[in-house]
């Protein structure tokens, strides 16, 4: 496919307009594309580490589609919280793949809750981790005997969950599932997944989108999201308004 043709699909399927209002000004779209090229392999990766470019250059791929906002010097797709909160985005995939009834969101266009079938926390956790592939980073049932082990009602985000989870906890939902969040809130149930592997499903809808290239994973190992990289983020940020002002 030409270059141009996946910027129309991923700026359709992924909007801007759906980008979560916090993060209304972040880089999001194409980067460092000077050319029509021909695209035939995609990475996709949740952070583009300087590991995941390595990798990226390696391995002769055509485009990087990351999801967080950090720009690098590859040919690069970035779209953050607009693959977070759009129609079948992150939080879409973990919302039906858990089958959350009537979700709403609690945040924003951010997150949803809502009901879901009686399901045993333990097995909740199985649940996610068949989804990922790999274990889960923390999980917490303050209340285990209290709700029976039973898990009925949950409030979920990909990500940075953490940023919004005083909104989380006022929902009164059972359990919290989060991609990386602060466990100083008294819920009665918490689950962690790690926030790489709660935004690496984001590939999912990407295959959808475009079904006529080859998309693969980056690997963890070279893919990982820490505080380093989110300070770093965060003071290119605060250096660009500096110098907007």
């Amino acid at each position: 496919m030409r270059i141009y043709e996946i910027i129309k699909i991923l700026t359709e399927g992924i909007p801007k307009t759906e980008t979560w209002p916090v993060c209304a000004n972040e880089p999001y779209g194409v980067y460092n594309i000077i050319e029509n090229i021909e695209v035939k392999r995609i990475l996709y990766c949740v952070t583009a580490t300087e590991d995941v470019v390595t990798y990226f250059k390696e391995n002769k791929y055509d485009l990087l589609i990351s999801h967080h906002p950090f720009i690098v010097d590859v040919p690069q797709f970035i779209c953050h919280t607009a693959l977070d909160c759009c129609k079948d985005g992150l939080n879409d995939i973990w919302k039906d793949y858990l089958g959350i009834k009537d979700a709403m969101h609690f945040d924003a266009n951010l997150g949803w809750c809502g009901d879901i079938e009686p399901i045993n926390f333990f097995d909740l956790i199985k649940k996610i981790t068949d989804l990922t592939g790999e274990p889960i980073f923390n999980a917490e049932c303050n209340d285990y005997n209290k709700i029976n082990g039973i898990i009925d009602n949950i409030v979920l985000c990909t990500g940075l969950g953490g940023a919004v989870q005083q909104q989380a906890f006022n929902t009164g939902s059972t359990c919290y599932i989060v991609g990386e969040g602060n466990m100083y809130l008294d819920f009665p149930a918490y689950i962690e997944i790690g926030h790489t592997l709660s935004e690496q499903v984001g590939i999912i809808t990407l295959k959808v989108l475009l079904q006529n290239v080859i998309i693969d994973l980056a690997p963890l190992d070279v893919d990982y999201f820490n505080v380093d990289e989110f300070d770093r983020f965060c003071l290119k940020k605060e250096a660009n308004c500096e110098e907007g002002d």
